[in-house]
């Protein structure tokens, strides 16, 4: 499978797996009402979207493009947005031989999220953020697939 977005008349190669914690930077600082226009939000976006590239090369051939381009808040969070879905579009298969099914390791409520994915994602919609809204629904799609 081509894992690839175009923007631009440009064919990006996205990663075949993206890391967790860029993208819980990125809810985190979402759920707090930051946006693109905050260097807490800008920061969380350019780590996700550097983790959705197949590498460093390409993500730097792409930041020259959106350089050069002049590209501004919504082209930039149009990328995000194409580079996470053609990230999460893979085919997903377990990355090593163990046992199927869930893991028999306890663990501890002390930690959870006091909001779930989906009070998030409908904060997101109301406060006018539906680009937000989609990457929150994203990420767990890919955590529960």
């Amino acid at each position: 499978m081509e894992r690839t977005f175009v923007w631009r008349d440009q064919t990006y190669w996205v990663a075949d797996r993206m890391g967790l914690a860029p993208l819980m930077r990125f809810a985190k600082v979402a759920k707090q009402g930051t946006d693109a226009n905050d260097m807490d939000g800008l920061a969380a976006m350019y780590d996700l979207l550097e983790q959705c590239f197949v590498d460093t090369a390409e993500f730097d051939r792409w930041m020259d493009a959106a350089t050069a381009a002049r590209a501004d808040q919504d082209e930039i969070l149009e990328v995000v947005k194409m580079a996470t879905e053609a990230v999460m579009a893979r085919p997903t298969e377990r990355p090593s031989p163990s046992p199927a099914g869930p893991s028999t390791t306890n663990t501890s409520t002390a930690a959870a999220p006091s909001r779930s994915p989906d009070q998030v994602q409908r904060d997101l919609e109301r406060s006018g953020r539906p680009d937000l809204a989609l990457i929150v629904a994203q990420a767990q799609e890919a955590r529960t697939a």
